[in-house]
């Protein structure tokens, strides 16, 4: 895809400073954003990367991981795809983020299904964003580093696998529960909150996890083909379009010249 090569416009800069947040990531400071509040709340800032990280060989195998999540917005699905030099979430209601190991670090590109649009950040885009994530923080929707925070409680079956339960508190004080699948480095269950939550509490967050299956890669991640992609860089430029309009209210901000 050819990439435009005015400079950015002030307002996709803006855009980007505006939407910095704790994937983790995970964004991901990750946070993802989609990783889900639990994840960004307890992940640690990640400092801007400036290394690119090995690119791994591609996996003929994906690791797919499916959650139920519930929250004060109510219950719904979360997956996880994962691979060598690919991690997929899909989570109802929110677009499908597909992260990708390359060369010059990680990139992001935010699929949108009803619009089959896309929007494409590159590796230097995260950078100057200050979004650039770790791959390990990636890997998980709740940052592995959390175990260190909390104590070991023994020993817990999820699908029939083992895992190790933690407990422990968040700094606000509220309970943490979670039993990690060390293998597969991920949680079989995690939940910040009491286990019976009063309905509408803003603090209550919990993932299941209901399925996890190896399956092909080729066929595992969301296909692309089909969505018109944009790149985040020229969003700023595009008043007149209203998925792009839609795009930057949606994260904050309106066009400013």
């Amino acid at each position: 895809m050819h990439r435009a090569s005015k400079r950015p416009a002030a307002s996709a800069r803006r855009v980007a400073a505006g939407r910095v947040a704790a994937l983790a990531l995970a964004f991901v400071l990750a946070g993802p954003a989609w990783a889900g509040e639990a994840a960004s709340a307890n992940a640690a800032p990640s400092a801007v990367e400036t290394v690119a990280a090995p690119v791994a060989a591609p996996d003929a195998e994906a690791l797919l991981a499916q959650y139920v999540l519930r929250d004060a917005r109510g219950e719904r699905s979360l997956v996880l795809v994962r691979s060598a030099d690919r991690i997929e979430y899909r989570q109802q209601g929110e677009p499908v983020e597909l992260w990708r190991q390359t060369p010059d670090g990680i990139s992001r590109l935010e699929l949108f299904a009803a619009e089959q649009r896309s929007v494409a950040w590159a590796p230097g885009d995260l950078r100057t964003a200050g979004r650039m994530p770790q791959w390990e923080q990636l890997a998980s929707p709740i940052n592995a580093q959390l175990r260190d925070k909390l104590k070991r409680d023994g020993n817990a079956k999820a699908l029939g696998l083992s895992a190790q339960r933690y407990r422990g508190e968040s700094a606000e004080g509220r309970p943490i529960a979670l039993e990690w699948l060390a293998d597969a480095g991920l949680p079989a269950y995690y939940r910040t909150g009491p286990a019976k939550p009063k309905a509408g509490d803003a603090g209550f967050y919990e993932l299941r996890l209901v399925k996890l299956e190896r399956v092909d890669a080729a066929s595992a991640f969301t296909a692309t083909a089909g969505y018109r992609e944009i790149d985040y860089t020229d969003l700023g430029d595009m008043e007149l379009d209203p998925f792009a309009v839609a795009y930057l209210k949606r994260n904050g901000h309106g066009h400013e010249h």
